[in-house]
């Protein structure tokens, strides 16, 4: 059994003092009454600056006039830890205390759609003494997260990422490994593109090593938890939609029949990370692998086109939640401009009209009518989210191949696209953000000198695997 963790509030050593007396004319403070605190969360623009900050998440006021990118702190519930002795074992420092809790208060927060229901903050903590890998993998993004990943700052997580992968090795040189690892191998995998200098590596070893234990865990003669099981296929379902622009045809391998069975049973089931849209990334991540070898071969295959196609027209959002509705369409009029732009597929016509050469973008009139129609109401859709609600942390995919399509007579939803990725940097601090947008000035470039292009071309023109979400 997991051992149990107590979490509770921390109690306040704040003195109550009486608010300071402001003149109704002026604005200024009397002498009589304390002195206004300075704020200790503002953004470190505005702490450069010396201004004060109104600590507005995830942009404040000022970076919004400045036009300038915010990196603030998001205002979360404070927590004390209490932890059992033999996590405790595996902390050598009160600066790892220090990252664990960053980890649980705050770095955590990207991967999930609702910071109050999520498995990756102090339920996590239960799986420390069962994969010792964990800790120093969490230790690690936690590290390059306090930092906002800039890479002359990621001392400390280099050196946890390097004792995570010497535990990570033994842990799979066992008989069989525990569940649980799987963990750590999404932890160091998915944060592979977020610290890699070159932008080129997207942990591919990682990726085919998170897809070996899930196929484990969903064909395990044991009783595995099911609500673990569901977490874990719902996690790598995610990833591997996320990075399936990025595989090379020598690097994609056939999929397990087990994995398409899984995900039929937990089509109706909520995931902290995508919702309800179990299939639909199944779908989006089949598609996006052969996208890719599409590029690479140009060789068609217009039965799983239709498939596609066919399988993204009929999805339908389970929820009422508006949010999820308006993010699991959104993914789907992702897989379908891709679908159109990059394939050539015409709209559901004809095979005979499918046939444009080996991989050049789709130029027929209509179909860039629909293209732009998806993208457009991608853009807006996306846009009725409040960027401090933190549904918007799963947008950055869909946004960018909306954004991707955008004419020059849509140079509002431009700079609404623009303006999101800004956010959501502010938000999860990943430097593909601001990646996206370099990408997005490329296709936007080319796309008013009238030669249509996709996110991807340029992409892999820039020599980059971006990793988004």
């Amino acid at each position: 059994m997991p051992r149990r963790y107590n979490v509770r509030f921390a109690p306040t050593t704040q003195v109550s003092v009486d608010k300071p007396i402001a003149c109704d004319k002026c604005g200024q403070y009397s002498e009589i009454g304390a002195l206004p605190q300075r704020s200790r969360s503002g953004c470190k623009d505005c702490k450069r600056r010396r201004v004060k900050c109104d600590e507005t998440f995830p942009v404040c006021l000022r970076c919004q006039k400045r036009g300038t990118v915010c990196e603030s702190e998001s205002s979360l519930p404070q927590w004390q830890l209490e932890i059992s002795p033999l996590v405790s074992r595996g902390i050598t420092s009160p600066s790892q205390m220090r990252l664990l809790r960053h980890w649980c208060e705050k770095a955590s927060q990207i991967m999930v759609l609702d910071p109050e229901s999520n498995p990756f903050s102090f339920q996590i903590l239960a799986y420390l003494d069962i994969s010792p890998s964990l800790m120093p993998s969490i230790l690690s993004v936690s590290a390059a997260h306090e930092q906002f990943f800039r890479k002359e700052c990621l001392e400390t997580c280099l050196e946890e990422r390097g004792k995570a992968l010497l535990l990570l090795q033994k842990e799979l040189g066992g008989k069989q490994p525990h569940p649980t690892t799987f963990f750590s191998v999404f932890m160091l995998g998915i944060s592979t593109p977020w610290i890699d200098p070159s932008s080129s590596q997207f942990g591919y070893e990682h990726l085919t090593g998170g897809r070996a234990l899930i196929e484990l865990i969903i064909n395990s003669s044991t009783n595995t938890d099911r609500q673990f099981a569901q977490l874990a296929l719902g996690t790598y379902l995610y990833w591997d939609m996320a990075c399936s622009f990025l595989c090379e045809p020598s690097q994609q391998s056939q999929i397990s029949s087990s994995i398409p069975e899984a995900v039929a049973k937990i089509a109706g089931d909520f995931h902290p990370i995508m919702g309800y849209s179990a299939e639909i990334m199944y779908t989006l991540a089949n598609l996006g692998r052969y996208c890719r070898s599409f590029i690479e071969l140009g060789t068609r295959d217009f039965a799983l086109e239709e498939e596609s196609e066919a399988r993204l027209l009929a999805w339908q959002p389970t929820t009422k939640c508006t949010e999820l509705m308006l993010l699991g369409n959104s993914f789907r009029n992702h897989g379908l401009i891709n679908l159109y732009r990059i394939c050539g597929r015409t709209g559901g016509r004809t095979e005979e009209d499918l046939d444009m050469g080996n991989y050049p973008p789709v130029q027929d009139i209509e179909t860039e009518k629909i293209i732009r129609q998806y993208a457009l109401q991608t853009v807006r859709d996306l846009s009725q989210i409040p960027t401090h609600n933190w549904h918007t942390n799963m947008q950055a995919i869909s946004l960018l191949t909306a954004g991707s399509e955008l004419t020059a007579y849509d140079h509002r939803e431009r700079d609404i696209v623009v303006g999101r990725f800004n956010a959501l940097y502010s938000i999860n601090r990943l430097p593909g953000n601001l990646m996206a947008i370099d990408i997005l000035q490329d296709v936007w470039q080319a796309r008013d000198l009238e030669i249509p292009t996709s996110w991807v071309h340029v992409m892999l023109l820039r020599g980059w695997r971006l990793s988004l979400g």
